[in-house]
């Protein structure tokens, strides 16, 4: 029996802009980036990794700025750094035009990957054997657009492995795609699979990117397919992790909440069932946290702040976290709350508060009366009526808010941002 060791890393998105941060935290969080590849670089340097495999998306956009692609080249370049596969992503496409990949013009710069990196070039699958183990090759697959894909990367036939694959060996799979019915709401499909041909696949393991959610599928060893490659057994008789997304390197938005970083993958293999094990690397030193504060009652803006900070506190929030704070509930009348206080600035690293579920303590019911009399009657009866017939969210939404304003406006005589997003 041999061992193989991989690290595991994808979605790092280097060059992302971060423009929902404010401009005084952007820099910091590419820093974060970079941090998180030099981290992983010298996990799998500790950890005896055979190599690093990156399944797409380690660039943000075609054009990141000089100094981005400068460290990209060198981080990889250290003492004792394994040997890298990179298959590209929908973000990163390769193309001989690519400032990223494209040797020729890597060159007109002065610049060229090391020698030890790999970049798969092919829309399909192609195979580099690892240095140091013979019997394991990786196949990868590369986008070269950035347009949606629909073609299915493990679709039946669409690999076939060569008559010298070693049936005691090891074929692992790099690649960018979606797994079906798993898609984040705010990400896209491209390069969908399924789990049934997840499940027929000649490969032992599976080293996905894409969704910036980790997750895996694993298999019991005795649960055998029979594969559709004609050739080779590794994947069809492979138990344990089958196939795992390791997720965004680090949090990309808001909504990426929990843990983040790498995948350390162990794969025993040279018997006639290879088993596949995973372990998470965190590399990002901020956590995401989405918590919420029920403000009904509080009357003033500093109940209110009391209310965020009780909740932040209750979730563990660290000053150097990104949270949001969902309000909800329903405030004293005449109680105005325009944003958090300085006092938030140094807990978080960003906080951001939503407050489209809060509303003022209005007495709705009075408005339905018949015959409304006053202007502000008439107006509120008039929303009321729309709102009970309307039923696509957004609008409903959209309603809601313009009643509370309009009824500010009438009560308050002013109108100030109360039922929206707030950041700090």
């Amino acid at each position: 029996m041999a061992v193989a060791r991989f690290l595991q890393i994808s979605d790092l998105h280097l060059g992302r802009p971060f423009g929902w941060l404010p401009p005084d935290r952007r820099a910091e969080r590419r820093a974060d980036q970079r941090r998180a590849l030099e981290q992983a670089v010298r996990e799998a340097i500790e950890r005896g990794a055979h190599a690093i495999l990156v399944p797409g998306d380690l660039f943000d956009v075609e054009g990141v700025d000089a100094g981005t692609m400068a460290f990209a080249l060198n981080v990889f370049g250290i003492s004792g750094c394994p040997p890298v596969f990179i298959a590209p992503g929908n973000h990163d496409p390769w193309s001989e035009s690519s400032h990223l990949w494209g040797p020729r013009l890597l060159r007109a710069r002065g610049w060229t990957w090391p020698a030890h990196v790999h970049i798969f070039t092919a829309a399909g699958w192609t195979l580099k054997k690892l240095p140091g183990l013979p019997a394991v090759r990786i196949w990868g697959r590369a986008f070269t657009s950035h347009a949606e894909s629909r073609e299915r990367p493990l679709r039946e036939g669409s690999v076939i492995l060569p008559d010298s694959a070693d049936a005691m060996g090891l074929e692992v799979a790099l690649f960018h795609g979606s797994r079906e019915n798993h898609c984040p709401p705010w990400q896209s499909v491209t390069a969908p699979f399924s789990d049934q041909e997840l499940a027929y696949s000649p490969f032992g393991y599976h080293a996905v990117g894409h969704y910036h959610v980790p997750s895996h599928i694993e298999r019991k060893a005795t649960d055998h397919k029979v594969s559709t490659a004609g050739q080779g057994v590794s994947g069809a008789a492979s138990g344990g992790v089958r196939m795992a997304y390791a997720g965004s390197a680090i949090a990309l938005d808001t909504t990426e909440t929990g843990a983040h970083g790498a995948l350390e993958v162990r794969i025993e293999y040279g018997q006639r069932q290879p088993l596949v094990e995973i372990e998470p690397i965190e590399l990002d030193g901020r956590r995401v946290f989405d918590v919420q504060a029920d403000v009904t009652g509080a009357a003033s803006a500093e109940q209110v702040d009391a209310r965020v900070r009780r909740a932040m506190e209750e979730a563990g929030v660290s000053e150097r976290d990104i949270v949001t704070v969902r309000l909800t509930g329903r405030l004293v009348r005449g109680v105005r709350y325009a944003g958090p206080g300085s006092q938030f600035r140094p807990r978080t690293f960003h906080l951001r508060l939503d407050l489209r579920a809060v509303r003022p303590d209005y007495d709705l019911a009075s408005y339905r009366r018949p015959d409304p009399t006053t202007t502000e009657e008439r107006f509120a009866a008039t929303l009321l009526a729309r709102l009970d017939g309307e039923r696509d969210p957004a609008q409903r939404a959209i309603l809601e808010s313009a009643l509370y304003y309009g009824l500010d406006a009438f009560r308050l005589r002013e109108v100030v941002p109360s039922y929206e997003e707030l950041g700090s």
